[in-house]
């Protein structure tokens, strides 16, 4: 009784499980539950033929995929496809123990990645496509160990960054380090988001209000990064690894322009272009049910990307429906 107990609680606090829906095994292991939700999310995962994509780059660009905690590598299989059809050199970050370890140490194991990917591609520079804690440490990355000079663009979905109430009851009961780092209050979630945003790294937070796991919603929202709130129906967390329409939203995050690439633009058009998108995120912000969006250090010609992308998300998810 007293092992079922523990079971349910660590898995109301985690997944949101039922009691009679509860993974085998040893709960207190990550691995355990990156077996459970694969199990229950392979059909979704299998990669037949794809739909027509974006046109692919004109250069190969490196994109340093991310997972998070208790997510093994191949929940971003889809994801490979599509950047690979679509011209990106995609590599798959799995951390140590489905980074439910120290995030402190995890983020100094990610600039090793990075370097020895760098040195693997022989690109200079790469992207980054992060999930959940992986957009933690990543964001830890570019803006305290040197991973601006490295990074081109950094990309989040579904990611905690302000850290998740239920966090100490669950590190209580499972006892990882990253559920502890994780939890409201934490000396590694003060350092993250007491640390600017790198001027030189465009960064997007792409998230839903209706994720099942990452509630508040907000805790996903970076202030001076370009916010993409997915809020007019449900969306649900796993989600976004597999749905081809959100990973229209992140290629169109991985493809906009550099500041530097912005500087060479016409500054009055892209003033009228960023008052334009402002009054557009304005008018779909949460309260509206629709998009949020906040201020870029990509600039205004990010979020003509990301309303264009929002507005596909939209057509298509109406179509489904009539």
């Amino acid at each position: 009784m007293q092992t079922r107990s523990l079971a349910l609680s660590l898995a109301l606090v985690l997944t949101s499980a039922s009691c009679a829906d509860l993974p085998a095994g040893d709960i207190t292991d990550p691995q355990t539950w990156g077996d459970y939700f694969l199990e229950k999310y392979e059909d979704e995962l299998v990669i037949g033929e794809l739909e027509p994509g974006p046109t692919p780059l004109a250069e190969p660009r490196v994109v340093l995929l991310i997972t998070g905690v208790t997510i093994p590598a191949e929940w971003f299989e889809p994801m490979k496809a599509r950047l690979v059809r679509d011209g990106f050199i995609p590599v798959v970050y799995e951390p140590p123990d489905l980074l439910s370890g120290d995030l402190f140490e995890n983020s100094e194991l990610l600039a090793d990645v990075v370097d020895q990917v760098r040195a693997d591609t022989g690109h200079d520079k790469i992207d980054i496509l992060a999930e959940c804690t992986g957009g933690l440490i990543a964001r830890h990355y570019i803006q305290s160990l040197g991973g601006d000079k490295y990074v081109s663009r950094m990309i989040t979905f579904i990611s905690p960054q302000h850290g998740l109430p239920k966090a100490p009851l669950a590190a209580d009961i499972a006892g990882w380090p990253a559920l502890y780092d994780l939890s409201p209050g934490s000396e590694f979630l003060e350092a993250v988001n007491n640390a600017p945003l790198p001027a030189n790294v465009p960064v997007t937070s792409i998230y839903s209000c209706t994720d099942e796991y990452i509630q508040p919603y907000k805790t996903s929202i970076i202030p001076g990064a370009t916010n993409i709130g997915l809020c007019n129906e449900f969306v649900g967390h796993f989600q976004f690894f597999y749905d081809p329409e959100i990973y229209l939203i992140m290629h169109g995050a991985l493809t906009a322009p550099l500041p530097s690439d912005a500087e060479t633009n016409d500054e009055s058009k892209a003033d009228d272009i960023g008052t334009e998108s402002a009054a557009n995120g304005e008018a779909n912000g949460p309260a509206a049910g629709g998009c949020s969006t906040s201020g870029s250090s990509g600039g205004a010609l990010s979020g003509m990307w990301m309303l264009g992308a929002l507005t596909v998300f939209a057509r298509r998810r109406r179509s489904q429906r009539a």
